[in-house]
């Protein structure tokens, strides 16, 4: 990359262009049938589009579809052309709401689904704490059963959108004598009943907090609100993480969204930036980046198409997507200087209400912590993909009462 700005030109064009499936022809019935309901339904609400089997159709039904790989395919591409947007829910959408088709009851499906669907109830995961965040399964929270309830006590931090969630899967530990993986269940918490308090943590960023930890102090549950079985709490979860690390490997450089490097690379050839060798290197490196990430996110399409399973791949794609984040949004405040911290000026403008890139330059520095952090994702890769023997961890097989307690001094 070290001659003139000029070399850069294919990269840039390339930049504009997307990779494409080979979709249906338009007068395909089943993208006239989709195309006939969005003009019917110009506007629907979330509910319309729930009960059409819309927002997840590759779901059983009688929430989803059971679409084909293709089916699903022209759905995105007509709401698209729509202009129809799916609700945004992404805790039930794209990572819980699947535990209680597996899992749940008739009831729990009945009662919680449709609104998660619809995105009239906003759900939230309510995973870590204070002292159980890298190490989830050692966390301490406690759910005993009392009659035909549970009672809760600890707390959670870094609960996303706890401060407007309705309904909260929450992991508990319920038979303390098992080792730590073994003891936990998931539960469904109302997150506006008696003894539950929010906290927001406000940031850095300057926006309104994302972020918050919750308290529970003798929350009443209904056992009929246990997810599966008592004992399954780290599977459930486990299943729910894959997902999500998933659905964040993509191409944007905050955990998928917001801008990436293509379109630092569009704005950095508004300016003089590329005239320097070594920008347009950094550039092109961080592209080829960025598009082994796009790339991946269609091996994951292709798995899903295929019907294979998310595995602990899914680990890979997160230490991989996190830091590339954050190398991108370095490089572009490098180039915006002080003045792209205070507003939006060009070339790097950001489309909606929020400015993405301030926003997305003050919160880079989370992103290897959050969802796993990179530091346990290349543990999750070293034994469960290449077979490595497992990290020491003396108290995987004890009971977890017994752990954390100092060996009696023998005389």
């Amino acid at each position: 990359m070290s001659g003139d700005s000029t070399t850069l030109k294919p990269l840039l064009k390339q930049a504009d262009t997307h990779m494409d499936f080979e979709l249906p022809a338009e007068g395909d019935p089943r993208r006239l049938e989709v195309r006939k309901w969005c003009e019917e339904h110009p506007k629907p609400t979330g509910m319309e589009l729930a009960k059409q089997g819309y927002v997840v159709p590759h779901w059983i039904a009688p929430w989803g579809l059971e679409a084909e790989p293709e089916l699903q395919l022209i759905l995105d591409d007509e709401l698209d052309r729509a202009d129809i947007r799916r609700p945004n829910n992404s805790v039930a959408i794209n990572n819980c709401g699947i535990s209680l088709v597996v899992h749940g009851t008739k009831a729990q499906q009945d009662r919680y689904l449709w609104p998660a669907l619809s995105g009239e109830e906003i759900w939230c995961q309510l995973f870590s704490e204070p002292s159980s965040g890298s190490d989830l399964a050692s966390l301490q929270t406690r759910a005993v059963k009392d009659g035909d309830h549970y009672v809760i006590n600890g707390s959670k931090i870094w609960t996303s959108l706890a401060h407007r969630a309705k309904v909260g899967i929450m992991v508990a530990r319920t038979d303390p004598s098992a080792p730590k993986h073994r003891g936990l269940s998931t539960f469904i918490i109302d997150m506006d009943a008696p003894g539950v308090e929010v906290k927001p943590i406000d940031d850095m960023t300057g926006y309104p907090n994302e972020y918050n930890q919750c308290f529970f102090t003798d929350v009443r549950v209904p056992v009929g609100n246990l997810l599966g079985v008592e004992g399954d709490g780290w599977k459930i979860s486990t299943s729910q993480l894959q997902t999500e690390r998933v659905a964040l490997a993509k191409p944007g450089a905050i955990w998928g969204t917001g801008p990436g490097a293509r379109d630092m690379v569009r704005g950095l050839s508004q300016t003089e930036a590329f005239e320097d060798p070594l920008v347009r290197q950094q550039a092109a490196s961080l592209y080829i980046e960025s598009e082994i990430l796009r790339l991946l996110k269609y091996r994951n399409l292709s798995d899903r198409l295929q019907g294979r399973p998310i595995g602990p791949e899914s680990a890979i794609q997160k230490v991989l997507s996190a830091p590339h984040g954050q190398r991108v949004m370095a490089m572009t405040l490098e180039h915006m200087g002080p003045r792209g911290l205070i507003s939006k000026e060009k070339p790097f403008e950001s489309p909606d209400d929020r400015d993405e890139w301030n926003w997305g330059i003050w919160f880079s520095p989370a992103v290897t912590l959050g969802i796993g952090t990179t530091e346990v994702m290349k543990n999750v890769i070293s034994e469960r993909l290449l077979g490595m023997p497992r990290e020491n961890d003396p108290d995987i097989k004890r009971p977890w009462k017994d752990t954390g307690k100092k060996k009696e001094a023998t005389s």
